[in-house]
C-alpha cells in the first residue's frame, strides 16, 4: 500500500531597482564563503546568506539569487529570480512543490522556472515560458530538510503544514525586509502544485493572521493563491477516482477501467467517504490513517498498485510511467544536474549537505504521523477569500492523483458568500491568444465580502482593496495535460497565470 505521505505530486537581464545592494555591490561585499550575509533587524536570531549566480547555472535572462536563510537550528534554500520586464514594479511570485517533501527545484527546473535541465542532465536552456516574464519568481524548499534546505543534526522537523506556514512567513518577512526591500510594495502571490494544496492555504492564512496582528512588522502583501492540481481536500480527491477512471470526461477515449473494476470502486466508494468523514470530525493520526486504509484497499489501491515504472502513470492516466515514483525521466535529471560539481561550486552548500535529493523521506515520515494529509484546508480558504485573498484553483485534466473531478467537487462545495453563484454555474470554454480551439473550461465569480456582517472590513488594508473590488473565485481546466500542467502544455499555463496575476478574465 502507497502511505497518504508519500508525493501525490507527488531577454534583457534587469538590474535591481531598490534593493539592500545591486549586483555589483554584492561581489564586492563578498565574505571568503561567497556570500553577503544581511542580518534581520526585525528578528536579531535570523540572517540571510546571498550570493548572485551566472546564466551558466541557469539560462534565467534574468539577474538570480541564491542563499539561505539561518534561524536557529534551521536553514531554508531559496532560488531568487528578477523579473524579465520591469523588476521594480511587477509583482513577487511564490513557488512551493508538494510532497510533502517535494523539492521546489521540480517546479523550477522541470515547469514554471526560467531554464530547464536539459537531457544529458548537465546544463539548462532558456523556458521561454516561464512565470518570471512578468513576475520576479521565488522558489523555496520547504520545510527544512528538503532539497538544499536543512536542520542541525538532532532537531526536530516540521510535522504538519501550520509549522511549515510559521517558518516560511516568517522567511518571507525577511526576505522582502532585508534581502529585497522594495518587495515590501510589491504585490505578492503564491503558487504551487499538489500538496501545496495544504501548505498555500496554511501558509496565507499565517500571513493574514500576522500582517493584522502584527501592523509594525514587515508586511506581506497577499494579493492571491493559484493552486495546481491541490491535495486540498482528501474526501473529494478520492471521490474523483471513479470519474476520472471510469468515464470519459477528461479527454480519453474509452475510459480507463472495465466495468467489473467501476463496480468494485463504486461499491467502496460510500464506505471511504463515511471513513473520511469521521476523520474530518475526529482528526487524530490513528483515526484518519484508518480512514485511508479503508479508501486505499477500497478503491485507491485498484490503479495505484499498478504504478511504478513500466506501469500506469498517477499523473498522466494516458502516459507511461518511465521511472519509480516521479514517472517522468526529466524529473530524475533535475536531481542528477544539482549534484554535478559546477552546481555545487555555484551555489556553494554548507559542509552538512553531502548530496542534493528530489525528495525528503524525513519529511513524509514526520507528516505521517500527524493527520495533515487527511485533513481538509477549507476552513482556511474560505477564510482568505473572506479577508479579499483572491483563490484559483487550475488543473491539468489527466491527473488522477490530484484529479479534476475531485478539485471541482470540492470548489462547488466550499461553504463561504460566494458559493450559491459559483456552484449555479456551468463551466465555460476558454482558450488562449492566437488559438481559436478551447483549451479547457473555466468558471469563477467575484464577491464583495467588505462591510458585510463578519466581515474583516477594518483588517488587512492590503486585501481590503480586493475585497472592495470583489474577492475572485475561480477554476480552470486544462484539456491534454496532467498533475505538472506547466510541463505538458508551458503556453497554456504561462497565459493563464499571466491573466491571474494581472486581475484579466478567462472567458
Amino acid at each position: 500500500m502507497r502511505p497518504f505521505y508519500l508525493p501525490v505530486l507527488f531577454c534583457s537581464c534587469h538590474a535591481l531597482s531598490q534593493p539592500v545592494f545591486h549586483s555589483d555591490e554584492i561581489l564586492e561585499s563578498l565574505s571568503s564563503d561567497g556570500f553577503r550575509v544581511l542580518r534581520s533587524s526585525h528578528f536579531p536570531d535570523y540572517s540571510i546568506r546571498i550570493r548572485p549566480q551566472k546564466e551558466s547555472v541557469c539560462a534565467a535572462s534574468s539577474a538570480q539569487y541564491t542563499g539561505w536563510l539561518d534561524f536557529g537550528s534551521h536553514h531554508m534554500f531559496f532560488w531568487y529570480f528578477e523579473s524579465q520586464n520591469n523588476p521594480s514594479n511587477d509583482p513577487l511570485t511564490l513557488w512551493l512543490t508538494g510532497g510533502p517533501g517535494g523539492s521546489s527545484m521540480i517546479g523550477l527546473f522541470q515547469e514554471v522556472g526560467p531554464c530547464l535541465v536539459n537531457e544529458h542532465g548537465n546544463g539548462t536552456y532558456h523556458n521561454p515560458f516561464g512565470w518570471s516574464k512578468s513576475s520576479s519568481l521565488l522558489f523555496v524548499d520547504q520545510p527544512v530538510d528538503v532539497g538544499f534546505s536543512y536542520a542541525d543534526e538532532g532537531y526536530a522537523l516540521p510535522s504538519n503544514s501550520h509549522e511549515a506556514a510559521i517558518d516560511m512567513h516568517r522567511f518571507l518577512q525577511i526576505f522582502i525586509s532585508e534581502a529585497f526591500p522594495r518587495h515590501l510594495n510589491s504585490d505578492f502571490h503564491i503558487s504551487g502544485e499538489s500538496y501545496a494544496g495544504k501548505y498555500i492555504p496554511y501558509l496565507g492564512a499565517q500571513i493574514v493572521k500576522q500582517n493584522n496582528l502584527y501592523p509594525n512588522r514587515p508586511q506581506v502583501r497577499l494579493q492571491s493563491c493559484l493552486i495546481g492540481n491541490g491535495y486540498m481536500s482528501p474526501k473529494d480527491t478520492f471521490f474523483g477516482y471513479w470519474e476520472t477512471l471510469c468515464t470519459t470526461q477528461r479527454g480519453v477515449p474509452v475510459p480507463i477501467f472495465n466495468k467489473t473494476r467501476c463496480d468494485t470502486m463504486a461499491a467502496n466508494m460510500p464506505r471511504c467517504q463515511e471513513a473520511v468523514d469521521i476523520c474530518y470530525r475526529n482528526p487524530d493520526p490513528a483515526i484518519c490513517g484508518a480512514a485511508y486504509r479503508v479508501c486505499y484497499e477500497g478503491a485507491l489501491g485498484l490503479y495505484e498498485n499498478e504504478t511504478g515504472a513500466g506501469g500506469r502513470n498517477r499523473f498522466d492516466i494516458t502516459a507511461p510511467c518511465q521511472i519509480d515514483q516521479w514517472c517522468y525521466l526529466k524529473t530524475a535529471r533535475i536531481e542528477t544536474y544539482l549534484n554535478t560539481p559546477a552546481v555545487w561550486a555555484a551555489l556553494r552548500p554548507p559542509e552538512q549537505l553531502k548530496t542534493y535529493r528530489l525528495y525528503s523521506p524525513a519529511i513524509g515520515q514526520a507528516f505521517s504521523t500527524t493527520s495533515d494529509g487527511m485533513t481538509s484546508v477549507s476552513s482556511l480558504v474560505a477564510f482568505l477569500l473572506q479577508n479579499g485573498i483572491h483563490f484559483l484553483a487550475y488543473q491539468g485534466n489527466l491527473d488522477l492523483a490530484c484529479n479534476t473531478p475531485g478539485t471541482l467537487r470540492w470548489a462547488n462545495a466550499l461553504s463561504w458568500k460566494g458559493q450559491v453563484e459559483f456552484a449555479s454555474k456551468p463551466p465555460q470554454p476558454w482558450t488562449i491568444a492566437g488559438r481559436k480551439e478551447p483549451v479547457g473550461r473555466t468558471k469563477e465569480v467575484r464577491i464583495r465580502i467588505g462591510g458585510d456582517k463578519g466581515g474583516n472590513e477594518n483588517e488587512n488594508e492590503n486585501a481590503n482593496a480586493n475585497a472592495k473590488a470583489g474577492t475572485r473565485f475561480a477554476f480552470v481546466d486544462v484539456d491534454l495535460a496532467g498533475h505538472f500542467l506547466p510541463q505538458d502544455r508551458p503556453d497554456v499555463a504561462l497565459d493563464m497565470m499571466l491573466r491571474w496575476i494581472t486581475d484579466a478574465p478567462f472567458v
